[in-house]
């Protein structure tokens, strides 16, 4: 019980320190209420990311329409977000943000699985171009080359901080392939998917369970420009360097485009 009003507080902080909530914007939003989703995708064509809950405050970005966010807290008309591309907290106007479900439902350029989807297998990756280290993640031993790779250069990050390897999932793995190559199928880039929604909604289609999730994803021609493009991002350096996820699951794909596209899924079991 501890831990988990531990966690709310902390959420509220993040968001009340991050916000710009002025004398004018503490009347109009008085609370922050509890939302009972984790996710939001942007339904209008251009969005505006506040630094508060008032159209007076400062736009501080703009999503595009399909862009999915992760939803901390409720402020009347307004919702609290997290952007984990860029790591930045503010408000986005209520109207503008649907959960997911309910734009699968109402856009008929969105695919629906009927049911549960199966997954396919994973597409063969290349081989390394460099050799790969020794295995370090337990759960290795179905993984191809280059997953090794990827995954030992991520512990290998997170060693460094004295934080404990991720653990490698199987069905994580089965999602977080399917999710590269339904990327590359499609031609898009994008943490939302139009086939299976967003990376949240995908993993519970998938029947993972999980008390927090993350995605990274990354487009270029070597294992090692992923993970050194992802530690020089501040968002997805958070999602690798935190140490309440304890598994994950990958997947790559050739690209004509980058090279390869690369997908890693974070859980916390």
């Amino acid at each position: 019980m501890k831990k988990r009003l531990a966690a709310a507080f902390l959420v509220v902080l993040l968001v009340t320190c991050t916000l710009n909530l002025t004398p004018s914007t503490a009347e109009t939003a008085k609370t922050f209420e509890k939302v009972d989703f984790i996710s939001g995708v942007v339904t209008a064509n251009r969005l505006n990311l506040r630094n508060g809950p008032s159209m007076d405050s400062e736009v501080i970005a703009v999503f595009n329409k399909n862009k999915w966010l992760n939803v901390l807290a409720q402020i009347g008309d307004w919702y609290a977000v997290f952007d984990p591309d860029t790591g930045k907290v503010g408000c986005v106007y209520k109207a503008y943000l649907a959960k997911p479900d309910a734009v699968k439902q109402s856009s008929p350029s969105v695919k629906t699985p009927a049911t549960t989807p199966k997954p396919t297998p994973a597409p063969s990756a290349p081989a390394p171009s460099t050799p790969a280290p020794t295995t370090t993640a337990p759960g290795t031993a179905d993984l191809s080359a280059n997953e090794k790779l990827l995954i030992d250069l991520i512990n290998q990050e997170r060693a460094k901080a004295n934080l404990a390897p991720l653990q490698v999932d199987s069905e994580l793995m089965k999602v977080a392939r399917i999710k590269c190559k339904d990327m590359a199928d499609n031609n898009y880039f994008s943490h939302y998917s139009p086939t299976y929604g967003s990376p949240f909604d995908m993993m519970r289609q998938f029947g993972i369970t999980f008390k927090s999730a993350a995605e990274n994803i990354a487009g270029n021609s070597t294992v090692q420009g992923a993970v050194s493009a992802w530690m020089k991002s501040e968002g997805h350096r958070q999602n690798i360097m935190n140490s309440s996820y304890t598994h994950t699951g990958v997947g790559i794909v050739e690209s004509k485009k980058y090279g390869y596209l690369f997908v890693q899924m974070f859980i916390r079991k």
